[in-house]
């Protein structure tokens, strides 16, 4: 399935989850779910492709990189002092000289250090090609030293699946071997060889074992494993790290019990269970780099003796006694140069010493069964959902999902470093940022499909808003008008209206309603639809406002008012008739004076704080050019970026400097003005002005 093809069938099952109608909760836990079944899938398959419960192809490099970190944060060890390793290194090739060395020279070697009576010394090397002259000489010092195991190897394709039945012909009877019959029915389980490479036959015949050191590599290049038994011809082979093992604690290995992921060795103080992989690998518990074990170089062994035979100490030498040595190539550049997790240059001869150590001393790593692994995915997805909170901020989700990412890596490493158990960690890992994406993305699509909605609604409530509002202004010839109301948000508190009343008067009322949004905006509907009830009956501008108060006072909502102006015209007379409840001063630009006087009235509470309140009628005296600014606090308070108000002192010059132009002009300006100032930031107050301007 194409990478897109599975993108789109992940959107759809999003979609589809958001779709149904459950509570957030259940609907977060149902994609943290899919999330974990569908990365569990996917790990699952690539599990069985790969044939082995850890090798997964999906994840498996990432999975190999978090293991390696593990390792180097849990630091170095100790190896228990029954190892130590003898190195053919760059110093002795160069004293020497170039590698391979006639028999002769591995003779002399293993004569001296069996003087100083290791328990055994292992050969980590090859020797299938004949030595004429060297080959007795070295097969009788391996004979009498009775403790000396030499290496073959196993030719394993790629594919892992045997090829040529039997024993080739080229090459020496191999039926002394230690091997267990293989049931055929099992044979996946192992590595199949199609030949056998083994020392030649004087070599062979002298060893006290013959046993395999194939060290496979990793997909990504690294040695972390080593095969405890291969399939060859129908019986199977321990490896050298198992048979020295068993010959170590005096075990048989015909008592080896073979399961599915384990080996089992009875000992004498207990029996050891070794966890393998389904192709019967060890994964090694790595303590540290090399130096870890006790080290010696070849041919620094070769020097020391010289130096006992003439009259020297012989400290360094006596270090061998009852130790395993295993001796191997640690030259710069050499075939057996392998990477692992401490090092890029780690010798091949170091794993099968750690493999021996890991098996004697019980520090083995255990991996996580597959049911394992996909549980710690499932709970991982589903703690982070649960812990996860729709309307909770974006930080502290993060914050969630940070606690929940890093509590199962700090858990993981625990098991590792105190436990020895390795359990999948990067694949959890990935499902918990892949949920915590999944769930925030579900959040704020869920988010912007009922703020769209609500966007819808509101602008369907801002429409029924606008339609309280006069449409038209009054057409009085003596008088120009401008009107605006501009909401902070969708809908505001703010109102105006036109009344025509009886007597041949009408009337102009400003109100601004406390608060601002949805509650807002429905008080609003009630002022108007109240003042257009109540302006009717009667042309007095205080009577007005005092009726109002009263239903108010009566019917609505606590801790709710509304400031309110009204002023009444008398179209005959000209005759302007103010009165004011909590509303803003009215701002009256005097032609003749080129001035601007603020009127107000000395009583008046705004609407609807108190029943029976009486307010106070004032005339204003209008002549041709005067201009009325009535206005709501959103214009004075008006903010820049920086908080600092617009300020009623720089509506009344805007005033003075359009008092020349229309109405209409005149508003305009103080919007631009305002816009000006403002600069981008956001809209404080709901803002509407009244012009009233005599010609």
């Amino acid at each position: 399935m194409r990478m897109m093809n599975i993108q789109e069938f992940f959107n759809k099952i999003i979609n589809s989850i958001r779709k149904v109608k459950l509570s957030a909760r259940i609907k977060d836990m149902l994609i943290s779910f899919f999330v974990g079944f569908f990365i569990s899938i996917i790990y699952i398959f690539g599990a069985i492709d790969s044939g082995s419960f850890k090798d997964v192809h999906t994840f498996e490099r990432f999975e190999y990189i978090t293991l390696d970190s593990m390792f180097r944060l849990r630091g170095e060890g100790k190896d228990n002092g029954d190892i130590a390793i003898a190195g053919i290194d760059d110093m002795s090739l160069e004293v020497l000289g170039r590698w391979p060395w006639p028999r002769s020279y591995h003779a002399s070697f293993l004569q001296i250090i069996n003087n100083f009576r290791p328990k055994c010394v292992v050969f980590d090397i090859l020797f299938p090609e004949v030595d004429a002259e060297g080959d007795e000489l070295f097969a009788e010092v391996v004979r009498s030293g009775g403790n000396v195991y030499l290496a073959s190897h196993f030719e394993i394709p790629e594919d892992g699946a045997g090829g040529v039945e039997g024993v080739s012909k080229s090459y020496s009877d191999i039926s002394g071997l230690p091997s267990i019959d293989c049931d055929t029915r099992n044979k996946s389980r192992y590595y199949n060889a199609s030949n056998i490479i083994i020392p030649t036959e004087p070599l062979f015949n002298a060893a006290k074992r013959v046993a395999a050191i194939n060290a496979p590599l990793d997909p990504d290049g690294v040695t972390r494993r080593l095969p405890l038994l291969i399939e060859y011809s129908g019986r199977l082979y321990p490896t050298m790290s198992l048979q020295l093992a068993c010959d170590y604690l005096g075990i048989d290995i015909d008592d080896i019990v073979i399961k599915p992921h384990r080996i089992i060795l009875h000992a004498d103080n207990g029996d050891i269970h070794i966890p393998v992989d389904s192709k019967g690998a060890l994964l090694l518990n790595y303590s540290g780099p090399l130096h870890i074990f006790k080290l010696y170089s070849y041919v620094q062994l070769l020097h020391e003796y010289n130096k006992t035979t003439e009259g020297g100490s012989d400290y360094i030498l006596k270090g061998l006694r009852d130790k395993v040595v295993f001796v191997g190539h640690m030259a710069t550049g050499t075939v057996d140069a392998r990477v692992m997790p401490f090092s890029n240059i780690y010798p091949a001869v170091g794993g099968h010493a750690t493999a021996f150590s890991n098996i004697i001393n019980r520090k083995l790593i255990s991996t996580s069964p597959l049911y394992l692994d996909v549980l710690a995915i499932m709970i991982t997805c589903l703690i982070l959902s649960f812990l996860t909170k729709r309307g909770r901020k974006m930080v502290a989700n993060l914050g969630v999902m940070s606690a929940v990412f890093f509590g199962y890596a700090i858990l993981s490493f625990l098991l590792f470093a105190y436990f020895r158990f390795w359990i999948s960690t990067f694949t959890p890992l990935l499902a918990v940022l892949v949920t915590y994406t999944a769930v925030a993305v579900n959040h704020y699509e869920t988010v912007r499909y009922e703020k769209r909605i609500l966007e819808n609604e509101l602008q369907i409530a801002r429409k029924i808003q606008q339609s309280f509002l006069p449409r038209e202004y009054p057409k009085i010839s003596f008088l120009e008008f401008a009107a605006r109301c501009s909401p902070a948000k969708h809908v505001g508190g703010d109102l105006y209206d036109f009344a025509e009343l009886e007597g041949d008067k009408f009337g102009i009322m400003i109100g601004d309603v406390s608060g601002k949004g949805v509650g807002a905006a429905l008080y609003m509907a009630r002022g108007i639809s109240s003042f257009r009830t109540h302006s009717k009956t009667t042309s007095d501008a205080a009577g007005t406002l005092s009726a109002i108060n009263d239903t108010f006072s009566k019917e609505g909502m606590e801790k709710s008012f509304i400031t309110m102006q009204y002023i009444v015209v008398d179209k005959k007379t000209k005759n302007f008739t103010f009165s004011n409840g909590g509303h803003n001063t009215v701002l009256h630009f005097i032609r003749q004076d080129k001035k601007i006087v603020e009127i107000d009235t000395t009583s008046g509470m705004p609407i609807g704080i108190m029943e029976g309140m009486d307010y106070e009628n004032k005339q204003i005296l209008i002549a041709d050019g005067d201009i009325l600014f009535l206005y709501t606090d959103g214009i004075s308070e008006a903010m820049d970026k920086k908080h600092r108000e617009f300020g009623i002192q720089r509506v009344k010059d805007i005033i003075m400097a359009n008092f020349e132009n229309s109405a209409e002009k005149i508003m305009l300006a103080m919007y631009d003005e305002i816009a000006q100032f403002s600069k981008g930031a956001p809209q404080h107050d709901d803002m509407t002005v009244i012009v009233v301007k005599a010609v």
